[in-house]
This record gives C-alpha cells, sequence and structure tokens, in this order.
C-alpha cells in the first residue's frame, strides 16, 4: 500500500501556514505603524474594561488616550488585582472585562504560592496574533519542517494540580483557535492525551514513547531547554522499561496512569534500545530523529548554555529561540533573525530602569534597560513584568529587545524563584534550630551545573561536631525542599526532574565561602553584600550531598538531638 504520509504532512503543514498567513501580514504592516497599531490595541482593551468593577475603579472609559490612561491607572502586580480574580473565579461577572474568560492558567508568584492568571477569548486572540507571524516565519525560513510531525511541549503542571484542573491546561495548542488547532493537530507527534495521566512522570514516559516512534519529527518545540535534555536523559534512566512497551504495545506498571492511552508499538525502535549503551550522543539520537530540521527553546540569560548543549546534539538541525513569553503574555518573539516586539498583540509600555520614566513602545531608544508593562485582554493594566530588558534594535518602526535576566529572582529552568522567597525562607530557617545547635542561614544559592538545584549556605559555632552538622545538612535540606515545593513552578520544575533535590551546607566559615565567589569576581571583600537569593556562576568549592529520599523529619531531629545529648 503507498504510504500517504508526506502527502498528509505537506497538506497538514500547508493549511496551518495559511490559517497564520493573515496574521503574519498584519504584523509585517504593523512593523511600520507602531503608534498607530498600540492605540488601537489600547482602545480595544479600554473598551472591553470600561463598565466593569475594573474600569469602574479606575474610571476607564473606552476612548480614552493613552496620556489619560498613564494618568489614571497605576503600575501594579498580582497582589493589586488578585481579588477581583478571585472574585471572577467564584462566579462573579464583569470583574476585570466584558471578554469571557475560557480558563485560569497557574504560575508561581513571589507573594502567593501560585497566581491564577485569567484566559479569556480576548486574550486567547492576542496570543494567536504573536503565534502566527512566529509559525509563518519559522516555516519560511526551515522548509524542512514541512516534511514531518512536530512536537509541541505542553504547558506542565505539577502532579499534585491535575486533578482539578482541565485537560485544556496542560496543552499549549489550546492557546490557538479552533480552525488552527485542527490543521496543526494533524501533524502532532504526541497525542493531547498524555497530559492526563496520574503524574507527571507518566506523561513524561508517554511522551517519550510516542517520539521514539516517529521517526519522522522534524520540529521540537519546548520551553526551557533542560527540559529537552531531560528527557533525553530519561531515556537512558528508563531504556529497558521503554524497549518493552514499544516492542509489546502495553505501558506494563503504569497502564492504570496511562488508560486513556493506547501503547505505541515498534518493534525496530524496541531493538534499537536494547542495541544501545546508553551514552546519549549525536550519533544515537541522529538514528532516532533523521529528519529533525528545527529545534525552539529559550535561549538567552541562564537557558543559553543549555541550549547550547541541546543545539549540540541535534547538529542537523536549527535552533530558534522563544522570545519572551510569560503566563500574563507575550513580549517579544522570534522574527527575521531579531525578537521584535509582539506589537499586535497587547498594549505595552516600558520603565526606564535608571530614571523609572514609563514610556509608550514608540518613544524607546537603542540601548534603553527597561521593564515591560503590559495591559492585556484578560483585564490586567499596567502589570509590571519582572524582567529586564534591553532595547537591542528595530524592525522597521518596531522596538527589538534582548533578554537580560528577571528582575528580583533566579530562573535556572523556568522555577521563577524570588528574592522575596529566599528571605523567607531565610528568616523560618533562622530560628533556633536545637537548643544547642545555632544555624545562621546566609544565602540560597541556585547551582546550574551539573543538574541544577537549590543550595541553602548555613553558618554554624565551631562548638558543633561534624557529626551533628552532617545530620543538620540532611533534615534541612529536607525542609528546604518541602518549602521551595511550596512554590508552583519549583514544583513543576522537579516533577519533570529539570531540577535536583535541594541541599543544605552548614559550615563553621560560611561568610568566607560566600565572600570568596566574590573575591574571584574581582570584587572587594568590604563592598560584596550578602543577597538572599545567589545565581552561583562558578564552581561550589565546598563539599555537600543530595538527598534523593524524604524521610520522616521527626527521625531526622530524634538522630541530631540523640548524637547532641551525647557530646558528639
Amino acid at each position: 500500500m503507498k504510504n500517504n504520509k508526506p502527502q498528509l504532512f505537506s497538506f497538514s503543514h500547508l493549511a496551518a501556514k495559511l490559517a497564520s498567513w493573515l496574521g503574519y501580514k498584519r504584523f509585517k504592516k504593523s512593523l511600520k505603524q507602531t503608534e498607530k497599531t498600540q492605540r488601537k490595541t489600547l482602545k480595544n482593551i479600554t473598551q472591553a474594561v470600561a463598565g466593569t468593577e475594573l474600569g469602574e475603579r479606575y474610571g476607564i472609559q473606552g476612548d480614552m488616550s493613552w496620556e489619560a490612561y498613564a494618568q489614571k491607572v497605576p503600575i501594579s502586580s498580582y497582589a493589586d488585582c488578585s481579588p477581583l480574580i478571585e472574585k471572577q473565579r467564584a462566579g462573579a461577572k464583569n470583574c476585570l472585562t466584558h471578554s469571557s474568560c475560557q480558563r485560569y492558567q497557574p504560575t508561581s508568584g513571589s507573594t502567593s504560592k501560585v497566581k491564577w492568571i485569567p484566559y479569556t477569548n480576548a486574550f486567547l486572540n492576542e496570543l494567536n496574533s504573536a503565534v502566527s507571524p512566529w509559525m509563518t516565519d519559522m516555516y519560511r525560513s526551515n522548509p524542512g519542517m514541512r516534511q514531518g510531525k512536530h512536537y509541541w511541549s505542553f504547558s506542565w503542571v505539577p502532579t499534585e494540580l491535575r486533578e482539578t484542573l482541565s485537560g485544556d491546561i496542560n496543552d499549549d495548542l489550546k492557546l490557538l483557535p479552533w480552525w488552527k488547532r485542527k490543521f496543526m493537530a494533524m501533524s502532532k507527534a504526541v497525542p493531547d492525551e498524555v497530559s492526563l495521566a496520574d503524574t507527571s512522570d507518566d506523561s513524561l514516559f508517554a511522551t517519550l514513547c510516542f517520539l521514539l516512534v516517529n521517526k519522522d519529527l522534524t520540529f521540537l518545540s519546548v520551553w526551557s531547554p533542560t527540559f529537552a535534555l531531560n528527557l533525553l536523559d530519561s531515556l537512558s534512566l528508563h531504556r529497558k522499561e521503554l524497549s518493552d512497551a514499544l516492542e509489546f504495545g502495553h505501558w506494563g506498571d503504569r497502564s492504570v496512569s496511562l488508560k486513556n492511552l493506547q501503547c505505541p508499538q515498534s518493534l525496530d525502535v524496541a531493538q534499537l534500545l536494547n542495541e544501545w549503551d546508553g551514552n546519549i550522543n549525536a550519533d544515537f539520537l541522529s538514528k532516532l530523529w533523521p529528519s529533525l530540521a528545527l529545534i525552539s527553546a529559550w535561549d538567552t540569560s541562564t537557558s543559553a548554555i543549555w541550549a547550547k548543549k541541546l543545539s549540540e546534539l541535534f547538529p542537523q538541525a536549527s535552533f530558534k529561540g522563544k522570545g519572551l513569553w510569560a503566563t500574563e503574555g507575550v513580549v517579544t518573539i522570534p522574527f527575521q533573525g531579531k525578537y521584535p516586539l509582539a506589537i499586535c498583540s497587547h498594549f505595552y509600555e516600558f520603565m526606564d530602569i535608571k530614571t523609572n520614566r514609563v514610556y509608550p513602545s514608540w518613544g524607546l531608544h537603542i540601548g534603553q534597560e527597561v521593564y515591560p508593562l503590559l495591559t492585556t485582554g484578560s483585564g490586567l493594566l499596567r502589570y509590571m513584568i519582572k524582567d529586564k530588558l534591553k532595547v537591542s534594535d528595530f524592525l522597521n518602526d518596531c522596538p527589538c529587545f534582548e533578554f537580560l535576566g528577571r528582575v528580583d529572582g533566579v530562573d535556572m529552568v523556568g522555577e521563577k524563584l524570588s528574592s522575596d522567597l529566599a528571605s523567607d525562607i531565610i528568616h523560618q530557617f533562622s530560628k533556633p534550630f536545637l537548643p544547642a545547635v545555632d544555624v545562621r542561614p546566609l544565602s540560597l544559592l541556585a547551582v546550574p551545573s551539573p543538574t541544577p538545584f537549590y543550595l541553602l549556605l548555613c553558618e554554624v559555632d565551631g562548638n558543633v561536631s561534624q557529626r551533628v552538622v552532617s545530620e543538620m545538612n540532611r533534615t534541612l535540606a529536607m525542609r528546604l525542599e518541602a518549602e521551595l515545593q511550596k512554590s508552583f513552578h519549583y514544583k513543576l520544575a522537579r516533577d519533570l526532574g529539570q531540577l535536583d533535590h535541594a541541599a543544605v551546607h552548614c559550615s563553621y566559615d560560611a561568610r568566607e565561602l560566600y565572600l570568596e565567589r566574590g573575591n574571584k569576581r574581582g570584587m572587594v571583600s568590604g563592598n560584596i553584600k550578602v543577597e538572599p537569593l545567589v545565581l552561583w556562576d562558578g564552581e561550589l568549592t565546598f563539599d555537600y550531598k543530595h538527598y534523593s529520599t524524604i524521610a520522616s523529619v521527626v527521625k531526622e531531629e530524634s538522630n541530631i538531638k540523640e548524637a547532641v545529648s551525647h557530646g558528639g
């Protein structure tokens, strides 16, 4: 029988490209009309907000200018709008905007454990206005994409939230209009149902199985490159289980969790896995996915080193960055080799970091370092995104940006930990641990290599024995891990294997260890400020230990008390 797969893929990709064509043309035109486009976008949003509880609060009118809008509406954060969001989630109408809300997307917050961002119809249309030019540009610059299947990573949520959320939370393609999803679904390598598994681990296993049987994979889209690297590491970790599943077409011990999915089958891939030595390298990966033409992932700031590693494993594929996307909205997209503002999506303003003056998008100049303020169809008004950007260029009349990093936190793999959270943890751990043992937490260190993890550096008195210190490291590490897992994106990164278990290092000379890092960077000890949260951009000069299994804290404390009572 003749294989019709190439024709099917060609049709689905052509249809997806055509579905994005109007958005692409609109974006291209708007690049030359930044101010006109943005003022029209603001008008559309204010018309949808006028008359709501939020609109009444600030006196918003549908025809107000940007100048009047900026005078009446203050710069906001999630704390400012969370009462109305919670009221709306409870069923109240006309709280934030007249646009109906389809769902609430969870993300991490600095003061709240989870933020719930409204995804209204208007907001989803704004996201589509960013996806369309991005997709079209990728199809035009990477024709090899059109020859096979695509993998779009899911907007993963932690295991314990899965029972309370709808299935579309986990599917990035659900951000698109139904008619565009229809065409793109025809070339999806991994079915939606993987997101319905009981645990993240089972979802990842099923994802790998479906990817393995798709030798015609041509496009791999993930957010964090460490997620893709973790998937590849799982090939070696679960090699035998993967081989068995693909040989017999059965999920084995995961059958209950994956009951909504038919296990794929491939004797060829099963044999390839059985013959493989377990070393992940470019040669082996090219046998699995010989047609891979393009990888898309974050490639700036702390993601750069991991993006480079991922790219080196697939030398046959091109690599394209993602631009700046947050749960609250999109700021930039990759387009024609640059990262222009997603000008047709939301309304944007920018706060100059040096002067705190706020500029509209049409008032920026090259070299400015700014924070973005988003006004979106979800009802977020002048909402500050805590990301530091630099105006790097212009594409026609539209500003382009370089992402410099998070303003008030660390984001190694998408975990988005804030300085506020680190300060709170340090405060908690500063309380007396035991009557005979005084622990002084110094700083929470984000360690990016080899597998990223967080380490709390603490100081103890010299009269505490090494045995007690070792017991404290273990117990405090378990406490630290439990506290960090209250943060949505940290828990998610742990579920997906992107972060290792947290560690604690209690030391007699913790301050010297911290200062040593600054000295190596050319700083004078007297000018080194101890920060609550630090990206440790160098080798750790002290020993530490990970504890992969969480035992009873009570039992561990009992061990310490016993050690102390015996003069240990």
